[in-house]
């Protein structure tokens, strides 16, 4: 579908894409899967490309009923994220917002993200969730996922 919508040269476009799943087990929720906030174009990306991401991500997280899901590297300082700034102007407090913490399998050996998923660099009252993928060298290695977790 994005490739339909947004065509395979990697280009952003303000249109949503919508899905419908369907269960009887469920309450109503709707999904919006937001680019990161980009900051050198490439491709057929437009030379405003961070502008739109932003002006695009704003738009959707200011609605005071979005629960927002911040993505923050693990490998990075998460005190320079733009998307965390960006969900503490719009939710000083912390009420909505949720910390997902990523590429913790690409963390330098002997460092960790404890202090991050402990809610101690950054507060956020729904705190964080850590997501570890396996390191390229399980994959090389040919650790099973299970084994890898």
């Amino acid at each position: 579908m994005t490739d339909k919508v947004a065509g395979s040269s990697k280009n952003i476009v303000d249109r949503p894409i919508v899905l419908q799943v369907y269960s009887h087990t469920c309450p109503d929720l709707t999904l919006v899967d937001l680019p990161g906030i980009t900051r050198i174009a490439t491709g057929d990306q437009t030379g405003d490309i961070e502008k739109v991401t932003k002006a695009m991500a704003h738009r959707y997280v200011s609605d005071p009923r979005t629960i927002i899901l911040c993505v923050v590297p693990a490998n990075a300082d998460m005190t320079t994220s733009d998307g965390l700034q960006m969900a503490r102007q719009l939710d000083p407090k912390g009420i909505r917002t949720i910390g997902v913490i990523t590429k913790i399998d690409i963390m330098d050996r002997g460092t960790n993200a404890k202090r991050m998923i402990n809610n101690q660099e950054v507060q956020l009252r729904l705190g964080f969730v850590g997501v570890k993928n396996r390191a390229q060298e399980d994959i090389v290695n040919q650790i099973s996922v299970k084994d890898a977790i």
